[in-house]
């Protein structure tokens, strides 16, 4: 069953209801009357799916409700859900679930100097193929100033979110710490498909074959490309695999699965073995079981077969607090079948729910919820893990390294761990990578929310 589609009918069954808060006396629906069909929507919806619909208030009078969002903020279990949202713009929401979004293509996070309240951005990485690239910015690039104007914590969120051109002054450090200019650098959003595959390669370190990749967020539209890698690690034989999570927030949890059942041993794919539970609330869990059974893979996930399977028996994680969702799950749900070794900087997010795309597509509106319905546990019944997976081994994203080199700390960390063998560092890629005692983050540039949805 395609539970999407099925609960979704199933919730909007109440349409009627909503159809009578529509004007009948207009064509044009004016706002008062939009915003009820909108409020109607919300609550009809996350009254039955959401997953923690006995917290939902009961006393809040939908007429007098005049902003949908802040409706919608009023039903939300907080502080426990802080992932739930809504959109006025579904398609564009449908767009960023496949990777397709407006973007200047680099990726990138800010610092607070020390001893200031003055910001610097440096750069994670770039995007093939973005305005960034084209504009030769890299991984470590360091800028300062947003249209000459010097960033601070008072306007660094005026000056780099929500514009579509802006002129970035890039510097180096000088031996004083000091933030010196070396090129300013125009860059203008375009619409873009961002493949999430980054990165893949094989590594051949002193007759070890370990492959690499970087994988950046879980997209069904590229599950035939994330086989196509696969096929080729098979190909060159590795036996060892280094998987790059650092920058990953999530995204589709069949992908999720695909991905670990190329991973994982044969034996758990072939007896297709518990990948991960699906835990709704009680509305939708006794509607799934009248409906398919409690042996429904609505229910329960098992692992598939894939095209192509590496066997493998131990798996090193790249992680930071952006590994998130469909990443946590790919990390749980290996756990009870292979050795898994965490690699990182920090703990993972701590995102152990999953949502679903909820909209009306025959109403007058084109608003889209993105609420919390669902969560997720091992075959051991591990789940509610919100303090996220804390790295086995701490090593810091370093920023002045290539991504997929030796010289990238977190990857030279890894093949150590495989191998018993030093890696020699080769030459750093630039000076003007950020300083190492400069750690104080303020805020990621990811435009894409941590999200696992149920697809």
């Amino acid at each position: 069953m395609n539970l999407r589609s099925k609960s979704i009918a199933f919730l909007l069954i109440p349409l009627l209801l909503i159809l009578l808060f529509s004007s009948c006396k207009d064509e044009d629906i004016n706002p008062s009357s939009g915003t009820l069909e909108i409020n109607n929507f919300i609550w009809e919806n996350m009254n039955d799916m959401y997953l923690w619909d006995d917290f939902i208030p009961q006393n809040i009078d939908i007429n007098n409700e005049f902003d949908p969002k802040q409706y919608f903020e009023k039903l939300l279990f907080k502080p426990t859900d802080r992932w739930s949202f809504i959109t006025d713009d579904h398609q564009a929401l449908i767009n960023s679930f496949k990777g397709i979004e407006k973007t200047f293509g680099h990726n990138f996070k800010l610092f607070l100097l020390p001893g200031s309240n003055d910001v610097v951005g440096v750069v994670k990485y770039v995007v093939p193929n973005s305005p960034a690239d084209k504009a030769n910015i890299g991984r470590g690039d360091v800028f300062y100033k947003v249209n000459g104007t010097t960033i601070t914590t008072s306007n660094y969120r005026d000056l780099l979110f929500g514009i579509d051109s802006y002129n970035l002054s890039f510097g180096e450090f000088n031996a004083d710490g000091q933030i010196i200019l070396v090129e300013d650098k125009s860059l203008t959003a375009i619409v873009i498909t961002e493949n999430p595959i980054l990165i893949h390669k094989t590594i051949d370190f002193e007759g070890d074959k370990i492959g690499y990749l970087s994988y950046n967020q879980f997209i069904v539209d590229f599950n035939d490309s994330l086989v196509s890698v696969f096929q080729e690690f098979k190909n060159d034989g590795i036996i060892n695999l280094v998987l790059d999570l650092r920058y990953n927030p999530g995204g589709s949890i069949s992908t999720a699965k695909l991905l670990s059942s190329m991973i994982a041993p044969a034996s758990v794919v072939q007896n297709n073995e518990v990948f991960s539970r699906l835990i709704w609330n009680e509305k939708v869990t006794e509607f799934i079981i009248n409906d398919e059974g409690e042996e429904s893979d609505n229910l329960i996930s098992k692992f598939i077969t894939p095209v192509v399977n590496l066997n493998l028996d131990k798996i090193y994680i790249l992680i930071s607090s952006n590994s998130a969702s469909a990443s946590e799950l790919v990390i749980n749900s290996l756990n009870p079948y292979m050795d898994v070794i965490l690699v990182g900087e920090d703990n993972t997010t701590g995102k152990y729910v999953g949502s679903i795309t909820i909209s009306d597509e025959d109403a007058n509106h084109d608003w889209a919820m993105q609420p919390i319905v669902l969560k997720t546990a091992n075959a051991n019944g591990v789940t509610d893990y919100i303090n996220g997976f804390a790295p086995h081994y701490l090593v810091e994203d370093d920023f002045d390294a290539e991504l997929g080199t030796l010289g990238e700390d977190m990857l030279a960390k890894s093949i150590e761990l495989i191998t018993g063998k030093t890696v020699t560092e080769p030459a750093r890629i630039a000076s003007s990578a950020f300083p190492k005692n400069m750690h104080s983050i303020i805020i990621e540039s990811d435009v894409k929310k941590q999200n696992m949805y149920f697809d």
